[in-house]
């Protein structure tokens, strides 16, 4: 009796861990969340009109900033993998700019996060360096 108790156990065991095992195959896959908004904006010392924003983004991505305003973008390649975007981009201060990020995974379709919204304002890691912006 002993002996067929413990095969039951087995078997119902077994069973639960491949009806876990299958339903984590046909679980829906995370979406790919948006990159951060820059944590450092400052006015390019190079060219009037243009500033230089830089933030985290998915190591790997391609991380997209549009300004509202201009109806102009830009594109940059997390080339390097390290998980930070660099770009420079025609604005003003108070400019809305939207940023967004997509990956492309060999062996299936590119994943693409939602926009997110962020104001020109001159900012280091430490924060904003003036309240400029309503």
């Amino acid at each position: 009796m002993p002996t067929l108790r413990r095969a039951a156990l087995h078997f119902a065991f077994a069973l639960a861990t491949s009806l876990l095992a299958g339903a984590a195959c046909l679980s829906p896959t995370l979406p790919l969340p948006p990159p951060e908004p820059a944590d450092t904006m400052r006015p390019s010392a190079d060219a009037e009109g243009v500033w230089q924003i830089s933030g985290n983004c998915t190591p790997g991505a391609r991380v997209s900033v549009f300004n509202e305003r201009t109806q102009r973008g830009v594109i940059e390649d997390d080339s390097d993998g390290n998980g930070r975007y660099h770009v420079e981009i025609e604005a003003e201060l108070c400019d809305t700019l939207l940023v967004w990020q997509e990956l492309q995974e060999e062996g299936s379709s590119d994943k693409d996060s939602e926009a997110q919204r962020f104001v020109v304002e001159e900012r280091t890691p430490l924060g904003v360096v003036n309240n400029a912006c309503p």
